[in-house]
């Protein structure tokens, strides 16, 4: 079925309450009945409804019945279009351990691995040339910048003694406080005793797929529909039973995996219950919320890093890149900073989720990649935990408040959380069962229409040259004739970023290297676009304009290079949000919406008619 029958089949389903299929067999019966008064009523009849379902479907769409959701590794931000800002929690899950069942905890962080010597070394050494260019770069004003070294900090903080303060108000969660399960920021209070499983739906910007309990695609989506359900009941006051008044445009990673696209698409028309829906890719929500036409988009989440060139509202397949680092990395690589610099707070556990979440907000608060900011910093913290006195720390911390962002271009030093972050492009498409016309079937059509004009080829040459062409073909096998057009097009152009581990700006000069053409390549390079919560390091923009600046072919440089970052005074890790919610209220996007009778009737083959992307 094409997308203008699908769309008009399920409009005028919805705007009369019967049945399409059987509204077309009317108007074939019509077509055979004479002209009579009677007829003429009920074909006006027909036309009347038909342009009422076409007025109901251009309505516009009021923006407090559009419900946004961004799912992060980290958090979710979920809200209505019409808010200033989206409510964001904690994107994590925690049920009761059953009775002698397995516990499985997904940690806040990106747990840290047991180094090799060598590899010990390489991070220790880098660390080391990266404190030597601190040394030898200059100020705003052009004067030397004083370096700190890992001794001054020690020693300054070797005196250092917690202050003790009142006992926290602060209780843990146990067992006999929920009925099943804990939602959101309660997860980092959520009892160790009581042996909760811990789930974060998504990691590394997918879905987070496991062996262990709880890992199955099924679990996985009974913890989305119960996350995402709580938060629009609890946050945004709506009962599940209004839902169907309610459409929701859900955020996707620029680089998707089909399957569950289908799979999350069915959860909120079918399980939860919207009126309807729509995805969009979260870096062309990103152009849309800096009001960007073209942009090279980079995100740098909690645990990924992804880079695209959208242009047109357009995000192009060849240019997507996702390495398996984040802020999450950095915060880790902070920490083992922070060891060496005699971090007075011996007791921390990185791997706590209440640890965890201090050395976050001890990073996103005095990390930055500012060089006018020399010389030891005044940093406190409070230690805080249910039922004991709380702790009051003031430390003194150096260049280390440096080294941890400039990690994101050396990767060298994120050896600590682990080796495999190597870079990935879009996956070719799979087969579907639900789809006769998926990835397979054109695959194979594309084979025997190739096959079909190479032998028609041959056999018009033979006709005009049986001598030459008994010669070609006795050189020209059957594997030779059989050729995928489609794997060619996306292996060899979608996929060689794989084997590579790419820093910041050698990602973001990758991605733009595979444009389709060379003013497309300038377009991008004038414009780069930062969003996500680990873009909020002051003083990242004007680093990575230098580095990049040494790089970029001079064929291609343009006359200025813009790095975005807040645009509009936003903060960056809602400019996807408030993108997708600018998105839902346009008048061109009344096209994309996709309604439980359509989902129901058509199923995937849907996305390839609505998806605002390439299916």
């Amino acid at each position: 079925m094409t997308s203008s029958a699908a769309q008009t089949g399920g409009d005028e389903e919805e705007a009369s309450g019967g049945d399409a299929t059987g509204s077309t067999g009317k108007g074939s019966r019509y077509d055979r009945e004479d002209e009579t008064s009677t007829g003429r009523r009920k074909r006006q009849g027909v036309e009347k409804q038909s342009a009422y379902s076409s007025r109901a479907r251009r309505k516009p769409i009021q923006a407090q019945t559009c419900i946004i959701i961004h799912p992060g590794s980290k958090n979710l931000r979920i809200g209505r279009a019409s808010d200033v800002n989206s409510h964001t929690i904690l994107h994590a899950i925690a049920r009761p351990r059953r009775p002698k069942g397995p516990l499985h905890r997904d940690p806040v962080l990106i747990p840290t691995v047991v180094l090799s010597k060598e590899n010990k070394l390489q991070v220790d050494e880098t660390y080391q040339s990266m404190r030597g260019t601190l040394q030898s770069c200059l100020r705003s004003d052009g004067t030397p910048r004083p370096a700190t070294s890992t001794q001054q900090v020690a020693l300054a903080n070797k005196q250092c003694t917690p202050v003790q303060g009142s006992v926290s108000k602060l209780q843990f969660v146990t067992k006999s406080d929920v009925e099943d399960y804990i939602i959101g920021d309660q997860v980092l209070y959520a009892h160790s005793d009581d042996q909760f499983n811990v789930h974060f739906p998504f990691r590394h910007g997918d879905l987070n797929i496991h062996s262990g309990v709880g890992g199955s695609l099924s679990s996985i989506l009974a913890d989305l529909e119960t996350i995402w359900g709580h938060c629009i009941t609890n946050l945004l006051g709506i009962p599940k039973t209004e839902l169907k008044h309610y459409r929701a445009v859900l955020v996707i990673p620029d680089i998707y995996n089909r399957l569950f696209l289908k799979e999350l698409v069915g959860l909120l028309l079918i399980q939860l219950g919207f009126g309807g829906c729509f995805l969009v890719q979260d870096h062309v929500a990103a152009t849309f919320g800096a009001g960007l036409g073209a942009a090279c988009v980079v995100d740098l989440g909690d645990q990924k890093t992804s880079v695209s060139c959208v242009e047109d509202a357009l995000s192009q397949r060849a240019t997507r890149i996702r390495l398996d680092y984040g802020g999450s990395d950095v915060t880790q690589a902070f920490y083992y900073l922070l060891q060496r610099a005699g971090f007075p707070y011996k007791e921390c556990q990185p791997q706590h989720p209440l640890d965890g979440a201090l050395l976050t907000r001890i990073k996103e608060g005095y990390c930055h990649l500012n060089l006018d900011f020399c010389g030891l910093r005044d940093v406190n913290f409070v230690v805080e935990r249910p039922g004991v006195s709380t702790l009051r720390y003031h430390i003194k911390i150096g260049d280390e408040l440096l080294l941890a962002p400039l990690g994101l271009f050396n990767t060298e030093v994120f050896a600590l959380t682990g080796q495999d972050k190597r870079g990935q492009g879009q996956a070719n498409a799979s087969g579907d069962p639900e789809d006769p016309h998926d990835a397979n079937y054109l695959r194979e059509t594309s084979r025997r229409a190739h096959k079909e004009a190479l032998e028609n080829q041959s056999t018009s040459t033979a006709s005009m040259d049986p001598i030459d062409n008994s010669t070609n073909a006795g050189g020209q096998g059957e594997e030779d004739l059989v050729v995928d057009s489609l794997a060619a097009d996306a292996a060899p152009d979608d996929q060689p970023q794989q084997q590579l581990l790419y820093s910041l700006d050698q990602a973001i000069l990758h991605s733009v290297e595979r444009c389709s053409s060379d003013e497309m390549k300038r377009r991008m390079y004038s414009c780069i676009l930062l969003v996500g919560g680990g873009a909020k390091f002051e003083g990242l923009s004007t680093w990575l304009h230098n580095r990049l600046l040494l790089q970029i072919p001079f064929q291609f440089r343009p006359e200025q290079t813009e790095i975005i970052v807040g645009p509009k005074e936003m903060d960056p890790s809602m400019v996807a949000w408030k993108g997708a919610a600018i998105m839902s209220c346009l008048e061109s996007a009344q096209e994309l919406w996709i309604r439980p009778t359509e989902w129901k009737k058509i199923g995937v083959r849907l996305l390839r008619e609505r998806a605002p992307f390439y299916w």
